[in-house]
Parts: structure tokens; sequence; C-alpha cells
């Protein structure tokens, strides 16, 4: 989502400077209790030091955020309204509660304030220019599996878009991560279709699922020697129907890894990202593609 630029640039230096605060106040307590505070109290240190492992969690999740292209706006929207409570937070101690604080201390609390205030408006600013995706995808996990799923409505025909899905040699040149794609054997159930990767690797998908007009689905060899993905079992389904004056599409995935249960779930962590990006990707390309050929 190119509209969240802003926004997740305003993450990103509040992350840095969260966990640039947060170590420094862990690992120097006791040094900056002195800075700040005007009496000496045994509680302070291990104040600032929950403080800190407070904005290291806190500049980790928006490490995630800034990362993440489908940030949405609440998110976003939620992260300044948190910094704007430790600016209210910050304003209130000063006032209410100077005396707590050495003349320095009194600036470091202020500065800090008007850092994570620059942040907070970048990021409003940021959120409003947000745009819910037009291709909705979403990865979720169950019973070991990873399910994904993207539809998009487009403005063209069931027919148009049906015949733009059937076109399998076409589908290379809306997917990434395929460079070719050519039909063995077959038509409708019991179809082959072999796919090769960008290196050349290759694999066989066997169709078990097919409605004319309205949709189809592939079981995926896994098993072929240089299949590139550590995936044991792979099934996907694309389907088509009529909405309002256009259409919609789906992309049903539902993917088993491989390995033992440590690298399944690093691999369902690293994937649940990545699915949902290539899905998005994959749908805007051939939502682009279909709409071209409705205008045509």
């Amino acid at each position: 989502m190119e509209h969240s630029k802003t926004a997740r640039a305003f993450l990103g230096m509040n992350a840095a400077f969260s966990l640039l605060t947060g170590a420094a106040l862990l690992i120097a307590a006791g040094q900056f209790a002195e800075l700040l505070f005007a009496n000496e109290a045994a509680w302070q240190s291990w104040t600032l030091r929950i403080l800190g492992v407070g904005l290291i969690l806190f500049g980790v999740d928006l490490i995630f955020l800034a990362t993440d292209r489908f940030t949405t706006k609440a998110q976003v929207t939620l992260i300044s309204f948190l910094d704007s409570g430790w600016v209210l937070g910050s304003a209130f101690l000063l006032v209410f509660a100077g005396s707590l604080f050495t003349d320095t201390g009194a600036i470091l609390v202020a500065v800090v304030a008007a850092f994570v205030t620059f942040f907070a408006v970048g990021q409003y600013l940021g959120a409003r220019k947000i745009l819910a995706p037009l291709s909705q995808a979403s990865v979720t996990m169950s019973g070991g599996k990873i399910l994904a799923k993207v539809s998009r409505k487009v403005d063209a025909s069931q027919d148009i878009v049906w015949r733009v899905m059937s076109d399998h040699p076409g589908y290379a040149d809306v997917a990434d991560n395929i460079s070719k794609v050519e039909v063995v054997e077959g038509d409708g159930i019991g179809m082959q279709r072999r796919c090769y990767g960008p290196k050349g690797e290759n694999w066989l998908e066997t169709c078990d699922y097919f409605e004319a007009g309205r949709g189809f689905g592939f079981r995926i060899h896994t098993e072929a020697d240089d299949y590139p993905y550590p995936i044991s079992d792979l099934h996907g389904e694309w389907v088509v129907e009529s909405n309002g004056n256009g259409s919609e599409f789906a992309i049903n995935i539902e993917a088993e890894p491989k390995g033992n249960f440590l690298v399944q779930t690093l691999f369902k962590t690293m994937a649940k990202r990545q699915f949902k990006a290539v899905l998005a990707d994959l749908a805007d390309a051939w939502a682009a593609r279909m709409e071209r050929e409705a205008r045509a």
C-alpha cells in the first residue's frame, strides 16, 4: 500500500526513538534517576527500568507496523493516541508535580515529549492518507495449516473474469513467483499444468475441482525434487461470481508446512506476511488485466 508510506516512515522513527530510549533507561536507570529527580528515592531506578522495558516492547511492536505494507489507518491512529497520552502525562507531571524533577530532568521530560508529539502528528497525518486495499487478503492458521485468502471486486463481467482466470499460460504474467505455465494434458477435472519458478525449478499441478464459468482448483505436487517451498501439502482454488455491475473473484490457498514443530512455527511466522503480500499483488495484477480486457 503506497498510501501508507508516510505513516510507516513516522512509525519507523518512533520505533527507533522508543528502542534507544528504552535501552538507555534499562541499562543506566541509576544514572538517569540522579539526573531526572530532585530527591533520591528507592522507587526511582526500578520505575525507570520498568518504563524502559515497556518502551522496548512498544518499539518492537512499532517495527512490525512500520514494515507491514498492510498497516491500517486504525492501527496507526491508535499509536498516535498512545503517543498523545505520553505527551499529556508528561505535561501533567511537569505542571502538577514539577518539584519531583531537577531543572535538567524537567528539560529532558519536555524534550522527549516534543519528539513524541512530532511522531504523533506525523503518524496521524500519514494515517489520513491510508486507503483500504482493493484486494482484501487474509492469512490464518488452523489445525497446523496455513489458510490464505484474497478477494477482489473488478469492473468486468463474470465471463471476462473467467476467461482471464482460465488462461493458464497467462497466469505467469501476473504471478511474480512463476515464470511460465504450460498445460501438459487434459481439460477440466484431471487436467495437469506445469509451473516454472524464476530459477527454472518446476512442478506439476493437477485440477481436482472444475465448474465451468465459475471456478477450478489444483492440487500442487510438492513432492517434486526441485519444488522450492517447504510445504508438504498445497491446494488452491480460484472462483468468480457476479457482483452488481461487475464481478468478484477469490483465491483460497490451504498449505501444510514441512518439518518439525520448530521449523513449522518459524515458517508459519514468516509465511503469514509473505502469503498476504503475494496474494494481494497477484489479485491486483489480475484485476488490472481483467479490467483492461473489459474496456477493450
